[in-house]
Order: C-alpha cells, then sequence, then structure tokens
C-alpha cells in the first residue's frame, strides 16, 4: 500500500468516527429533524397559501356561474318574448295573406265577368257592324256598282254618250260572227251513246263533226293537310322530342289564309253576316268545317290587319283599290257585252304601276310568303 492510499483511508476513518460521535450525542438528528420541522412549515405554508386561492378561485367560479346565469336567463327570456312577437306577427302576416288571396279571387271573379261581358259586347257590335255594313251597302248601291239599271237610280247621273250615229240598226250588224260564251278546259270527259234512231235506221253514217256541250260548275274541296311525328323519349332526363312542325302549324288546328280570305270576302265586299258566314262555310264542307264566331272574329280580325302589318307602303291599297273598281266595272256590263278596250287599256296600265311600285318598295325589305300570295290586298 502507498502513502496516498493510507491517507485517504485515515481521512474516511476520521470522517466516520466524527459521523458516529455526532449520531451517537443526538447532535445530527436535533438537526435533521429541526431542518425537517423548518420544511414542514414551509409546505404548510405553502399549502394553506395555495388552499386560500383554491377557495378564491372556487368562490369566482360560483360568482361568475352565478352571473352566466343570470345572463343565460335574461337571454332565454328575450328568445322567448322574440319568439312570441315572431308568432304574434306570423299570425297577422297569415290573416293578411288570406285577406289578400280573397280579395284577388274575388278581383278574378269580377275580371272574369267584366271580360265575358266585354266579348258580349264586341259580339254584339260585331253584329251591329255587320247589319250596318250590310245596309250601308244597300244604301249605295247603283248602276255603277250592281246589277241596277241606271233608269231606277235615286240619284240618277247624266250619262253622256260620246259614240257617234253611224245610221245603222241596233244589234248585230251582218257578218259579224257574234259573241259566244268561252269555252273552258273540260275537267272531265263523256261521250254519249248514239240514239236510238241511228241504232235503228242502218244508212246513218259517222260524221267528221262533233258536237259538244259544257256545263260549268264549281266546287268548293275541303284539304286537310296533317302532319305527325314520332314522339321520343328519354327515361333518363324524363324528356319528350318530336320533329318540330312547320311554320303555321301552331294549334292541333289551324286555318290557312284561304278561310280567311273566303270569310273576310263573305263578311266585308259581300255584306254577309258572320253567323250566315259560318252557316255557308259549313254547308259548303257537308258540316265538316264548323268554325266557332271568336274564332271567326279572330280569322277576319287578322285578315283585316295584315294590310296595317306593312303601314309605310301603298302599292297594296292602290292594288286593292284597283281590283275592286276592276270587279264592280265587270259587274256593270251585261253578260253578252265586251269591256271597253280604253277602260281595260287604262287598267292594265295602272296594274303594271302598282306592281313596278311594290317591286321598288319591296326592294329593300323583301316580302314573306304570306304577303307573296297576295293576302294583304
Amino acid at each position: 500500500m502507498d502513502h496516498c492510499d493510507y491517507n485517504t483511508l485515515e481521512c474516511r476513518l476520521k470522517a466516520a468516527k466524527k459521523r458516529i460521535s455526532e449520531l451517537e450525542s443526538g447532535e445530527k438528528y436535533r438537526e435533521l429533524q429541526a431542518l425537517r420541522q423548518k420544511d414542514a412549515a414551509y409546505y404548510n405554508r405553502a399549502i394553506k397559501d395555495e388552499k386560500r386561492k383554491a377557495e378564491a378561485a372556487h368562490a369566482e367560479t360560483k360568482r361568475v356561474r352565478e352571473i352566466w346565469s343570470g345572463i343565460v336567463d335574461d337571454l332565454d327570456a328575450e328568445y322567448q318574448e322574440k319568439l312570441a312577437d315572431a308568432a304574434r306577427a306570423l299570425e297577422k302576416m297569415e290573416e293578411r295573406a288570406l285577406r289578400a288571396e280573397r280579395q284577388r279571387d274575388e278581383a278574378l271573379e269580377k275580371l272574369m265577368e267584366a271580360h265575358r261581358k266585354y266579348y258580349e259586347t264586341a259580339s254584339e257590335l260585331e253584329e251591329e257592324k255587320g247589319k250596318n255594313q250590310k245596309l250601308q251597302a244597300q244604301l249605295n248601291r247603283d248602276f255603277e256598282n250592281s246589277s241596277i239599271p241606271s233608269s231606277k237610280s235615286r240619284k240618277p247621273k247624266k250619262i253622256t254618250n260620246s259614240r257617234e250615229k253611224t245610221g245603222r240598226k241596233p244589234g248585230a250588224q251582218p257578218g259579224h260572227e257574234g259573241h259566244h260564251r268561252k269555252r273552258q278546259e273540260p275537267t272531265s270527259s263523256h261521250k254519249l251513246p248514239p240514239p236510238q234512231e241511228v241504232l235503228d235506221d242502218p244508212d246513218f253514217r259517222p260524221a267528221s263533226k262533233i258536237k259538244s256541250k259544257q256545263m260549268v260548275s264549281i266546287e268548293l274541296r275541303l284539304v286537310v293537310n296533317e302532319l305527325t311525328a314520332d314522339t321520343y323519349y328519354n327515361p333518363k332526363t324524363n324528356e319528350y322530342l318530336w320533329a318540330k312542325f312547320p311554320e303555321g302549324y301552331v294549334n292541333e288546328v289551324n286555318y290557312d289564309a284561304s278561310i280567311r280570305a273566303f270569310l273576310y270576302l263573305l263578311n266585308n265586299d259581300c255584306n254577309v253576316s258572320i253567323d250566315k258566314s259560318r252557316k255557308f262555310l259549313s254547308d259548303l264542307t257537308g258540316g265538316k268545317l264548323n268554325i266557332s264566331k271568336g274564332m271567326v272574329n279572330s280569322l277576319l280580325k287578322e285578315f283585316a290587319d295584315s294590310m296595317d302589318n306593312e303601314p309605310e307602303l301603298t302599292w297594296s291599297r292602290e292594288m286593292h283599290s284597283l281590283i275592286q273598281e276592276m270587279i264592280h266595272y265587270r259587274n256593270s256590263l251585261p253578260d253578252d257585252e265586251e269591256p271597253d278596250s280604253d277602260k281595260v287599256a287604262d287598267f292594265e296600265k295602272r296594274y303594271d304601276e302598282a306592281v313596278a311600285k311594290a317591286c321598288e318598295e319591296y326592294s329593300d325589305s323583301p316580302p314573306s310568303d304570306y304577303y307573296k300570295e297576295g293576302y294583304n290586298l
């Protein structure tokens, strides 16, 4: 053992002896006990302080909880009050809505009654207009626009005779072939069987001449063009599709411009009432075409307004006036009398002028198919 180890052990021995002496005398124990009591007192004070803090925090928490409870009660009371106010306002609004619905229903009933009275009055007015037009036309009839001779005119006008006297007798002159009725292109031709006398007498032989006579009549035929289209269904989109119908095919049953023009001619130019026009059209078609009075009124208004659709153009009115004058002039002539060549030349000149004016006015905006057919005259 070296000198360093010996010194170390001797130091450790002295320290152990000193510790044993302190423990045997109780001095170290008293020192440790005092130190423990000091620490215990310190920790007891700290525990008391924490308890006081916890009690203060609990009291503060209780106080805050009571405050929040009061606030929540106040908010709930305020909410309940507002909810009651909203319920009362909703009840008032429901009462106002019911009252407004009742007023609306009453107003609709009054409006329907007013519409019914309006349509009745309009129909009566239309009837009276038709009667007035008929009576006016009867009053305005004279030798110029009807077959009444000029001698029976209530306001006779002096007719100047510009023909020079030739000394010849009135009527057909020698060598004149005479005026015959114009033969028409036959739509059907039938050959009559030979008479019984020809069959019984063998001396009769076929000649080179053929004797023919015509019976001319007019026929009004109901033409119904029906367009059908297949319907296609898409189950994913719940959608139906079909081909687009041409222009004019709007409702299930539509009337073209020919029916409108026919009714307009009867009601305005011929002064036939709407009821008689309906009956006449029904009789001509064997009862198949029976249009209501309201529909006739609508068709007549649509056709009558056609000239007003082009108020800036003047050719249609000139052409309409010219055609009426030509019809009146032709109706005033006897069947066996030819029209005056000068008068016809004047009509043709005015017709060419109206057509030229139409071409000029339509140069910027071409007319539609409806006007191309002449239904705006």
